[in-house]
């Protein structure tokens, strides 16, 4: 059987069925995770089709009974906020949020879509960047070389290793 466990690990086994319950939990734990997902789609489709004129805190009182898993750090959440881009169950903590606001039902962005939108921000000023050295490599190439018209004979010097 080809493993990637180190020979310390292997032969600490006692039995052939160790191996396979480690396995086994490792495929739990993704099944966990995958449930915890399904649990806060649910939630959320349920939120949708009670949208009734209820308020904030009323809505989560029902939601009590269901269990709603925070996207970031995938534990148990109240269901109290939700991400203002992406609409994941988030906590406030494994977030940010404007000082100015405050309580239940607090505009939250998560921390995966704000390091998406730092990571978008980057990307553009390196873009930008770029057009702008490409613009100054154009600039001083045309203030050395004069405009040359087509069809002119020209003569370029090759390198004497060349």
């Amino acid at each position: 059987m080809d493993s990637l466990l180190t020979e310390e690990a292997h032969s600490s086994f006692e039995t052939k069925e160790e191996p396979e319950q480690l396995f086994n939990a490792g495929i739990n734990n993704g099944r966990d995770k995958e449930d915890k997902e399904e649990a806060n789609q649910q939630v959320r489709k349920d939120e949708d089709e009670n949208q009734t004129n209820d308020t904030s805190e009323e809505t989560v009182e029902k939601k009590d009974n269901k269990k709603v898993y925070c996207v970031i750090c995938e534990k148990e959440s109240s269901g109290a906020h939700k991400c203002s881009v992406c609409d994941q169950f988030v906590h406030v903590i494994c977030g940010s949020y404007s000082e100015d606001s405050e309580g239940f039902g607090l505009e939250v962005t998560c921390n995966l879509c704000v390091r998406k939108n730092q990571i978008n921000i980057e990307r553009e000023g390196a873009k930008f960047g770029q057009e702008q050295e490409a613009q100054k490599m154009v600039s001083l190439s045309n203030s050395r070389l004069p405009a040359v018209d087509i069809g002119t004979n020209i003569v370029v010097r090759v390198p004497d290793l060349d």
